[in-house]
């Protein structure tokens, strides 16, 4: 009996510890087909409605992919470009900023003095060691790792778009086809109610999402823009995508535009009216539609939310960060639509 017990509990944890590392060993091919789910999920409801106006539905699906790549690709060459020249010249000017602020740089100077210190004192305690020898790679700038980073997911953005393409064109009678495979009526009325769903919740749902994102980016860019900050129009580009991000990405924005604040101001406390001006913003946005988006629609506790941002971050980088919430929105309805009780009063956080 002892046993049995064991391997009751000991089967799902081989089961889960299987799955993530699956995921993590095969995420070059996970990865691009749970991005083009998404952004196929994304356009089905423009998709749809171009083919209800009369546009065969091979045309409809064509232009909205074409329509993504476009937005893609000039997102791409409207931020990088910007924020690649910036980082040339961005360390020498907040040193420049900091050096110039008499307490903030005591402080540093403290805390280099203390790091110093821990060295000597570390240096003693391994002196007697075994000698280790380090080999330091000249390593190409930040700049040239963007551009080459840039040039690695430009294959993977190809394969993505087609796959798009092709489940908007097609995704609909595939899944046709696999509800087939089961001989149970119930369960292939259930399996077609479950994709109906999907498509039309988490479609709105990421559609909404992405429509708050752009305003809330716009409104960044006038912001950047009023208080005379370079790079106006990237923020539009990075607020929209950072935004899919909970807590994390707002974090993110903070930090860099406090960054590119001090660089052009060549002061600290001048650098914060952005800042708290873009949290300002946030905050709003937060308590007046996030709430409604997120709330109504999906009714996740935030503990789960946050939880499952740090998990795909971790499994597939930044990547998994910005897919970490619609793939729980995927979870989230197809519990409801399934009536998985148990589920749902986890991701609820109900009693």
């Amino acid at each position: 009996m002892g046993y049995a017990q064991y391997i009751q509990y000991l089967v799902p944890c081989l089961i889960v510890f299987t799955l993530v590392s699956s995921l993590a060993l095969a995420r070059d091919l996970f990865l691009p087909l749970v991005l083009a789910s998404l952004l196929a999920l994304l356009l089905s409801p423009s998709v749809k409605f171009l083919h209800n106006i009369g546009l065969p539905k091979f045309l409809s699906s064509l232009i909205m992919t074409l329509f993504s790549a476009l937005a893609m690709f000039s997102s791409v060459w409207v931020a990088v470009p910007a924020m690649a020249k910036w980082m040339q010249t961005a360390p020498e000017k907040i040193k420049a900023a900091i050096e110039a602020d008499k307490q903030i740089q005591s402080t540093i100077d403290k805390l280099q003095e203390t790091s110093e210190k821990v060295d000597e004192m570390v240096a003693d305690l391994v002196e007697n060691s075994a000698e280790t020898s380090i080999v330091i790679d000249n390593q190409a700038g930040w700049v040239d790792q963007i551009f080459t980073g840039l040039q690695t997911s430009f294959g993977v953005l190809i394969i993505v778009l087609t796959l798009t393409l092709f489940m908007l064109n097609n995704g609909g009678e595939l899944l046709h086809n696999l509800t087939k495979l089961s001989n149970n009526r119930q369960t292939r009325r259930r399996a077609i109610k479950l994709f109906r769903r999907l498509r039309t919740e988490v479609g709105r749902y990421l559609a909404t999402v992405l429509i708050i994102n752009l305003i809330c980016g716009l409104l960044t860019s006038l912001i950047v823009w009023y208080f005379d900050l370079p790079m106006p129009w990237v923020w539009l580009v990075l607020v929209t995508l950072l935004r899919f991000i909970p807590y994390i990405g707002v974090a993110v924005i903070c930090a860099l535009m406090f960054a590119i604040s001090v660089s052009q101001m060549q002061a600290v406390l001048p650098a914060l009216m952005p800042v708290g001006a873009f949290l300002l913003l946030t905050n709003i946005t937060g308590m007046l539609i996030d709430p409604y988006v997120h709330g109504i629609r999906l009714r996740i506790n935030p503990i789960i939310v946050f939880a499952a941002v740090l998990f795909w971050a971790w499994l597939w980088g930044i990547a998994g960060a910005i897919v970490a919430v619609p793939m729980l929105t995927i979870l989230s309805v197809t519990a409801r639509t399934l009536e998985w009780q148990s589920v749902n009063q986890i991701m609820e956080g109900r009693k």
